[in-house]
Protein backbone atom coordinates (compact mmCIF):
# COMPACT_ATOMS: atom_id res chain seq x y z
CA UNK A 1 0.00 0.00 0.00
CA UNK A 2 2.65 2.53 0.71
CA UNK A 3 4.30 1.86 -2.93
CA UNK A 4 0.80 2.90 -4.15
CA UNK A 5 0.48 6.59 -2.08
CA UNK A 6 2.73 8.36 -4.03
CA UNK A 7 1.14 7.41 -7.09
CA UNK A 8 -2.49 8.16 -6.04
CA UNK A 9 -1.77 11.34 -4.50
CA UNK A 10 -0.81 12.26 -7.80
CA UNK A 11 -3.42 11.52 -9.37
CA UNK A 12 -5.85 12.97 -7.26
CA UNK A 13 -3.58 16.02 -7.83
CA UNK A 14 -3.99 16.13 -11.31
CA UNK A 15 -6.81 14.96 -11.88
CA UNK A 16 -9.70 14.45 -8.56
CA UNK A 17 -8.55 18.13 -7.83
CA UNK A 18 -9.88 20.01 -10.84
CA UNK A 19 -12.85 17.73 -10.92
CA UNK A 20 -13.99 18.36 -7.02
CA UNK A 21 -13.42 22.21 -7.82
CA UNK A 22 -15.58 22.36 -10.46
CA UNK A 23 -18.46 20.21 -8.81
CA UNK A 24 -18.07 23.12 -5.77
CA UNK A 25 -18.34 25.85 -8.19
CA UNK A 26 -21.42 24.10 -10.21
CA UNK A 27 -23.45 23.57 -6.98
CA UNK A 28 -22.15 27.15 -6.02
CA UNK A 29 -24.19 28.61 -9.44
CA UNK A 30 -26.98 26.00 -8.88
CA UNK A 31 -27.77 27.40 -5.74
CA UNK A 32 -27.31 30.95 -6.92
CA UNK A 33 -29.73 30.05 -9.55
CA UNK A 34 -32.35 28.61 -7.38
CA UNK A 35 -32.27 31.14 -5.01
CA UNK A 36 -32.92 33.84 -8.18
CA UNK A 37 -35.88 31.45 -8.99
CA UNK A 38 -37.72 31.83 -5.34
CA UNK A 39 -36.82 35.66 -5.02
CA UNK A 40 -39.08 36.08 -7.99
CA UNK A 41 -41.58 33.66 -6.91
CA UNK A 42 -41.81 35.77 -4.20
CA UNK A 43 -41.65 39.45 -5.66
CA UNK A 44 -44.62 38.03 -8.61
CA UNK A 45 -46.52 36.65 -5.32
CA UNK A 46 -46.31 40.27 -3.29
CA UNK A 47 -47.04 42.21 -6.76
CA UNK A 48 -49.89 39.92 -6.84
CA UNK A 49 -50.64 40.40 -3.67
CA UNK A 50 -50.83 44.13 -3.72
CA UNK A 51 -52.79 44.18 -6.95
CA UNK A 52 -55.80 42.15 -5.68
CA UNK A 53 -58.34 44.79 -4.03
CA UNK A 54 -59.37 44.40 -0.88
CA UNK A 55 -62.98 42.85 0.19
CA UNK A 56 -64.95 45.40 2.32
CA UNK A 57 -66.81 43.01 4.66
Amino acid sequence: METLRPALQRVYMTRASPYRDALKSFVAGYQEGVQKVIQKKEDLKSQEDANVPKKST
